[in-house]
């Protein structure tokens, strides 16, 4: 027999556990408590229905989780820092300094590496969380030094970000870019799975009041752990060195990196984006015995349902800047530029003044292009194009060169859209071109079809023979029969839109309120589509007109001045 159920044992009340007893519990402070929650990733749970005794204001974690969280050893390296804690304080207190120095020179420090290959059991689901740790480091590696920056922690967001971007240029994955007010949107194609991140504007940052940066610190230290095995991962798997290594230096550049100075204008090399990584070549046993390795999960299959490129297509996208040459000016943003160009077979370049990596200057006839944000050029050269940054980005989403009269330095620039919201039949598309008849009502369709009838015409007999019968009291008369035009897709359509009227007359009376607010969705997106229309219109007309009116201004001033001659 089943023994009965006892009051308070069971149920949602016993399931869950509020933040206070969970502190108690695992013997932390709150501080520790929230960051060993965020390093597991265990966050509070809201019950469906709250028992008797369970207050609305109190935060509440599930039982099974606090239970998971105290077998963890991290726990032990906190108690050790409170412990250390206290002998700086009393070390302080009595004056002894040389002890302060030697307790703040090896404080307890903990590692995470075990918790990274717990909560990803294998690389793909690293992978597949990607995103969030990409936006984090590049967020806080543009931050200001502060007090509650660490400069260390930074410096590291900005190697580990540079080392990905350098895989991404090494392997050509990126495949959309889109420039927004919170900075430039990337989407890239690493091993099957897609990656979508978001980079700031290169803007120093400061902290704000109302973000507690303690726990963004502790979001970071554990991204930044989850980005070192992952970009090691990712170097190993093309044969680059790891950390990375600049090829191709100058003699002058060579001489520069001997002495104590060699990590430092490495870094710089790196962060100019434009030479290549060294490859390195590695033997059977090496590759099977690699250190803090991943295991391999399945092939993701939704990230190659979504790929529709050909490999045709996809060859062609990743050399769509091959044989062109850029030079970048000082007020274009040269990161970004180089990132892109250089995924896209692209050579680029910039003043040897403002960052070091300059590859050639700007008098190098082989220039193609010449990247500018300025409406006066001092000096301009014939054998290239001077162009906004925006042609660039636009190439990268249409998939091809578009015509660079669009994008001169003194040109008014067409909308920069999302290549990741795909407008359906109903939305509005500024990209399309304005209709010059009314499809509406079939128009041009008629035109089409008037070339079908004559075709189906030609096959009929030139002539038919005439029976014409005359009455002088009726005065009746047969006249020659004409062939009926019929427009086979207008027939077409209207077959459809008879099938779709029974359909709907057969819906169930449950479903058709459903289906009611599907339509009023539908209708009320083509009103909108229609609206920015009609604004488009009245736009390119007052455009126009305007354009009509300096004409014939002009033309008017010219007769004057012939007159006055």
């Amino acid at each position: 027999m089943t023994q009965p159920k006892r009051k308070g044992q069971t149920g949602a009340k016993r399931a869950f556990i509020t933040r206070r007893k969970a502190m108690q519990k695992l013997q932390l402070s709150l501080k520790d408590f929230r960051r060993l929650c965020i390093i597991k990733g265990i966050y509070p749970v809201e019950p469906r229905k709250r028992k008797r005794g369970m207050s609305r204001s109190k935060t509440y974690y599930l039982l099974d989780d606090i239970r998971f969280l105290a077998s963890e050893p991290i726990i032990w390296k906190f108690w050790e820092y409170k412990t250390f804690l206290k002998k700086v304080t009393r070390a302080s207190h009595r004056k002894e300094d040389l002890l302060v120095q030697n307790l703040k020179d090896n404080p307890p420090i903990y590692r995470m590496d075990h918790i990274v290959k717990e909560r990803y059991p294998s690389f793909t689901d690293a992978l597949k969380d990607l995103d969030d740790s990409l936006c984090m480091c590049f967020l806080y590696a543009n931050f200001a030094k502060n007090r509650g920056v660490p400069q260390e922690l930074t410096d590291l967001c900005r190697r580990l970000t540079l080392e990905f971007m350098h895989y991404i240029i090494a392997t050509k994955s990126l495949r959309k870019v889109f420039i927004s007010i919170k900075g430039y949107y990337y989407q890239a194609d690493v091993m099957g799975i897609t990656i979508t991140w978001i980079v700031p504007h290169q803007f120093v940052l400061n902290t704000q009041k109302d973000v507690d940066m303690r726990v963004m610190r502790t979001f970071t230290e554990f991204y930044v752990t989850l980005m070192g095995f992952i970009n090691f991962k990712l170097f190993s798997s093309i044969n680059l060195y790891y950390p990375p290594k600049v090829a191709s230096l100058n003699p002058e550049e060579k001489k520069s990196l001997k002495g104590d100075n060699e990590i430092s204008i490495q870094y710089e090399y790196i962060a100019a984006l434009n030479r290549p990584i060294l490859h390195q070549i590695k033997e059977k046993e090496d590759i099977e015995t690699m250190p803090d390795d991943f295991k391999e999960g399945e092939d993701d299959e939704s990230g190659a349902e979504e790929r529709k490129l050909t490999f045709h297509q996809l060859r062609q996208l990743e050399n769509l800047f091959k044989g062109l040459k850029f030079f970048l000016s000082r007020e274009v943003p040269r990161e970004s530029l180089v990132f892109v160009i250089k995924c896209f077979g692209g050579e680029a370049s910039w003043d040897k003044m403002c960052f070091v990596g300059a590859t050639f200057d700007e008098t190098d006839p082989s220039i193609t292009h010449q990247i500018v944000d300025r409406k006066a050029i001092p000096q301009k050269y014939m054998n290239r194009y001077y162009i906004q940054p925006q042609w660039i980005y636009d190439c990268v989403n249409a998939q091809t060169l578009l015509p660079v009269e669009r994008y001169f330095h003194d040109v008014t620039l067409p909308p920069h859209l999302s290549p990741f919201v795909q407008p359906t039949e109903l939305d509005y598309d500024p990209m399309k071109k304005l209709p010059t008849g009314n499809l509406e009502f079939g128009e041009r369709k008629a035109e089409e079809s008037d070339h079908e009838d004559v075709s189906e015409d030609e096959e009929l007999p030139e002539k038919r023979e005439r029976v014409v019968s005359e009455s002088k009291d009726l005065k009746m008369q047969v006249k020659e029969g004409k062939h009926e035009k019929v427009d086979l897709v207008r027939k077409k359509d209207m077959e459809k839109a008879e099938e779709k009227r029974l359909a709907v007359m057969m819906i169930p009376k449950k479903k058709k309120r459903l289906y009611d607010k599907m339509m009023y969705g539908k209708r009320r997106k083509t009103r909108e589509a229609d609206k920015l229309k009609a604004k488009r219109e009245k736009y390119e007309n007052n455009l126009k007109s305007k354009k009509n009116q300096q004409s014939s201004f002009g033309q008017n001033i010219k007769k004057g001045v012939k007159r006055k001659r």
